[in-house]
């Protein structure tokens, strides 16, 4: 059968800095798109997994991927940069850049790899960098590798910035929305962009463009998470169901129902990183940024709401078993990196609570104590569970026999999931973000009704 993937219009010699979640789906993507990639990775266990076939992340299809791209020698795990580098047309950078407590992405990783790869280049050299950076990075590693290369070397550095969802970053990579490459010269937005097919959707800029573009995209999905938790939070208080007013919104053209969702608030490596970045950027240049910030806020209060909630179900939480079902940050993935599961536990904990919990893929070292083999182990003698993550499976349990092990009947489903009928049905008191529970009073009018009479009238 024909290879149903696109390829570019010729195959190169590629270099990847680092075997993360970016790293390694880039390498094993342009491997399947013809490319023979040389990925460099320093963590010694991760390096030895990868040579005996093991994927040390958790991403749908790309264990697959990698095994196809090594069996047919276009792609390889090295330690060497020097070997990686040697005879390579482009390199890629895809190492991590986590955020300081100031909320400024500590850099030293990706300054490191620049130098590393600019000293090692025998000929001319692309450097596209991968990993999420303020405005002005690609500048500055343009005087790293400057300094670094060997006479006669010249190194390009550009942004190509990815745009990778954890547990669908496969097909991001084959059916992109839009491919950014980001150069100072034509010559090095070509370079860059003749790697990837010629039909992709494409946008050319400058670095700084380019950059922006990143920590821009991923503060307004941010935004319409942190809008939606808004909202819920609105609908609680009113009388009004979350789910239908989110939907009437979502329904307009002009804004769209993806990431339109409430929940226990967002996480993961990129979205609360990006948006610190984007304010840490601005408040560097000493330029205001209420919404970005805003977001931030309201991120934070939703995660707390899930606990504020249990109090008030349950009364004091000190002395009380409770159930966490999800620790992941989403679906899909065994990423615990900000996630607002582990808030949530973490939070529980300080307060008193016996937690317990369950993850069908996720299982952080420093929760492992508190992790059980299934769902049901997890909630034996739970005062209430907590479905923190929407696992498709959880939408599976058996409510009768939930309520059958669990000393109580509270399931507070931040991510709803649940069938609310069965589960009612059941005997669970099921509560949900954005629709009211019994602690809340719902005005008839808000303000009153003589707020409509006109004044001549009364």
């Amino acid at each position: 059968m024909p290879d149903p993937r696109p390829h570019p219009d010729r195959t190169s010699e590629i270099c990847v800095v680092g075997a993360g979640y970016v790293g390694l789906t880039a390498a094993a993507c342009f491997a399947a798109l013809g490319h023979h990639v040389r990925c460099v990775e320093n963590d010694a266990q991760r390096l030895s997994s990868l040579h005996e076939g093991v994927i040390p992340i958790f991403e749908p299809g790309l264990d697959a991927l990698v095994a196809e791209g090594v069996e047919a020698g276009r792609l390889l795990f090295t330690s060497d940069i020097a070997e990686a580098v040697c005879g390579a047309d482009a390199a890629f950078l895809c190492v991590g850049t986590p955020p300081r407590d100031d909320g400024h992405p500590d850099l030293r990783q990706l300054a490191n790899a620049a130098n590393q790869v600019a000293a090692a280049a025998t000929g001319d050299l692309v450097v596209a960098v991968k990993s999420t950076v303020p405005p002005g990075t690609c500048e500055a590693m343009q005087i790293l590798s400057d300094e670094a290369a060997q006479p006669g070397v010249r190194i390009s550095v550009a942004s190509n910035p990815e745009f990778l969802r954890e547990s669908q970053a496969v097909d991001d990579f084959f059916h992109p929305d839009r491919v950014v490459v980001g150069a100072d010269d034509d010559r090095t937005r070509a370079a860059i962009a003749s790697l990837y097919p010629s039909e992709w959707p494409m946008l050319r800029c400058d670095r700084r463009s380019a950059e922006l573009i990143k920590y821009a995209s991923n503060t307004f999905l941010a935004l319409k998470i942190s809008f939606a938790n808004e909202i819920a939070g609105l609908c609680e208080q009113v009388g009004a169901e979350a789910l239908s007013v989110l939907a009437g919104v979502g329904m307009d053209q002009r804004i769209g129902s993806s990431f339109l969702a409430h929940g226990p608030g967002f996480g993961g490596s990129c979205l609360t990183k990006d948006v610190s970045g984007l304010v840490a950027t601005a408040e560097a240049l000493a330029f205001p940024t209420p919404v970005a910030q805003a977001v931030l806020d309201v991120n934070t209060w939703a995660r707390n709401r899930v606990v504020d909630k249990l109090t008030a179900l349950l009364g004091p939480l000190a002395g009380k078993k409770i159930a966490v079902l999800g620790l992941a940050f989403k679906a899909g993935t065994d990423d615990v990196r900000d996630s607002p599961a582990v808030t949530i536990v973490e939070r529980l904990v300080a307060q008193g609570a016996t937690v317990t919990t369950f993850d069908p893929v996720a299982d952080p070292e420093p929760l492992r104590r508190l992790r059980r083999a299934g769902v049901f182990d997890a909630a034996e003698r739970a005062e209430a569970v907590v479905i923190a993550t929407a696992w498709p499976e959880f939408a599976l349990i058996d409510p009768k026999r939930l309520v059958s092990v669990m000393a109580g009947s509270v399931v507070l489903d931040t991510v709803g999931v649940l069938d609310p009928a069965a589960a009612a049905g059941a005997g669970l008191e099921v509560v949900a973000p954005g629709r009211s529970t019994p602690e809340t009073y719902h005005a008839v009018m808000v303000p009153p009704l003589e707020w409509a009479l006109d004044a001549a009238l009364r």
